[in-house]
């Protein structure tokens, strides 16, 4: 203190001028921070909703297209794509039969099929059954292609082929040796 009063009255007319512009800086930054943090947060608020809303106007302009190609696609007639029965114990019948007949028409062995628990997918169930069967390389080509191509349409969710010769067979020529294959074949079908 007695420093500060050493002092000539123009050099403490200074120091007092800048603490007072020291301490008005401290007040306009404690009012302004806040007011510029809150003029930042809602300028992105207004971004965000601006680009919402282009996006939302865009998708509002493509409806009359889309209803064109739903309407197209109503007309189709897209229910032969799914499996006749609604019911799961119905369904899984309907892929059973199916595969049956696919499998004994292209030259294969049917030895079991179980049916797995379906599963709800909103307005569509997925049905799906485990198939076993023994087939050469060629029959279980076409069981496969004969699957997948029909209508209604089923997928092949996996498959396991496995050798049932030992290592090093060598077959005679002509001949294909079967193998065991394991799939897991679902469908869809229009609950209720």
């Amino acid at each position: 203190m007695r420093a500060v009063m050493g002092w000539s009255a123009e050099k403490r007319r200074k120091a007092a001028i800048g603490f007072l512009l020291a301490a008005v800086a401290v007040v306009v930054a404690i009012a302004g921070l806040p007011l510029w943090l809150a003029h930042r947060h809602y300028s992105d608020a207004l971004e965000d909703i601006d680009r919402r809303l282009a996006r939302y106007e865009r998708l509002a302009a493509s409806r009359p297209a889309l209803q064109k190609k739903l309407e197209a696609v109503r007309a189709v007639g897209s229910r032969k794509y799914f499996l006749k029965a609604s019911g799961s114990s119905l369904a899984a019948a309907e892929i059973q039969e199916r595969v049956r007949q696919h499998v004994e028409g292209n030259g294969g062995r049917l030895i079991s099929v179980q049916v797995a628990q379906p599963k709800e997918e909103g307005r569509f169930r997925q049905v799906t059954v485990t198939v076993q069967a023994n087939a050469n390389i060629y029959a279980t080509r076409k069981i496969l292609h004969a699957i997948e191509a029909n209508e209604p349409y089923v997928f092949v969710d996996s498959l396991m082929v496995r050798a049932q010769v030992p290592p090093g067979f060598k077959p005679a020529p002509g001949f294909e040796p079967e193998m065991f294959i394991q799939l897991d074949i679902s469908g869809f079908a229009v609950a209720g």
